[in-house]
């Protein structure tokens, strides 16, 4: 008999009115009396105490075994137990160390974009939920809510893009958000595997400062000096070009998708130079090499040339 078990909010809601309690999440059930039950939820830092009677109504239980739980609403429909253990790798002193430098701006992104999701102006705020739960009268002309919340651990339910707003205005959470994009979703061990190898591209760059031997072995960064290449255009990157500031209107630099659909993977971000980027557009590797080759079985000049160009 398994000793730990797992349960999950039937919908979303508040806890204490300040923070979001995501349906579907697995909560780890830390103590269980005929009082109160405490959680710990997946995808917080922070647990959470409920009555009995709120638990028995409002949560269901999940079936796992001594490696996972089963959860349809996670990719592969299961969860490995040991993520729940796995922390964010903390870069504090790598971030102290590169105070002063324009590198920050480039670790401080590459942190942001290893462990939380993109915003969604569209998601509602707690507080207009509030107002909504006690008055939810609405006129049928406005859209209330979003599915996706505005920037939440990568690790929150993936929602299908093929997920309509009819289902969601069905659901039981509605209007507050019920899980973040597809391309988004990383268990923890991913997140900080993505963090290393972006940061390990960073100091691998033309130019990049030398990072502390501590810290090197702290973080087990695996740098390689100068040798950091755009994978579009096969150039070395200079960090000194660097402008990471949000909202800049000019990059020099950007990070890259290899495939943009499936987002920040390990394997799939790197850092380019803004101009591949935007050279690359939309669309995958694969799909513009897909591209040339159909431009040039149409044009022998073309042709030729790329064949000239690979000898």
């Amino acid at each position: 008999m398994f000793t730990t078990k797992f349960c999950a909010p039937f919908k979303t809601t508040t806890n204490k009115g300040s923070l979001w309690k995501c349906q579907n999440v697995p909560h780890k059930i830390l103590n269980k009396n005929n009082e109160i039950v405490k959680l710990q939820p997946f995808n917080s830092k922070t647990s959470i105490i409920v009555n009995i009677d709120y638990y028995l109504n409002d949560f269901y239980e999940f079936h796992n075994d001594e490696e996972y739980i089963y959860t349809p609403h996670y990719p592969n429909g299961k969860i490995p137990i040991t993520e729940f253990d796995i922390k964010p790798i903390s870069i504090k002193k790598l971030k102290t160390y590169f105070a002063e430098y324009n590198i920050i701006n480039a670790i401080e992104k590459v942190e942001h974009d290893s462990f939380q999701s993109k915003g969604n102006n569209n998601c509602i705020t707690i507080d207009k939920y509030k107002k909504f739960i006690s008055n939810p009268s609405t006129s049928k002309l406005e859209r209330i809510g979003d599915p996706i919340f505005n920037r939440l651990v990568r690790h929150s339910p993936p929602i299908s893009k093929l997920y309509t707003r009819e289902e969601f205005e069905n659901c039981l959470s509605y209007p507050a958000p019920i899980g973040i994009r597809e391309e988004d979703f990383a268990l923890p061990s991913e997140q900080n595997k993505i963090l290393i190898e972006l940061l390990n591209q960073i100091f691998s760059c033309q130019n990049a400062p030398l990072v502390p031997i501590n810290i090197q072995n702290e973080l087990n960064l695996d740098i390689k000096p100068n040798s950091h290449k755009c994978l579009w255009c096969g150039h070395i990157i200079d960090i000194a070009e660097l402008n990471q500031k949000y909202c800049s209107k000019v990059h020099s630099i950007n990070f890259c998708h290899r495939i943009p659909e499936i987002g920040t993977k390990l394997g799939n971000v790197y850092i380019g130079h803004y101009i591949c980027n935007r050279e690359q557009g939309g669309y995958s590797e694969e799909q513009r090499i897909e591209q040339i080759i159909r431009l040039a079985k149409n044009n022998p000049i073309y042709k030729q040339k790329i064949l000239n160009e690979l000898i």
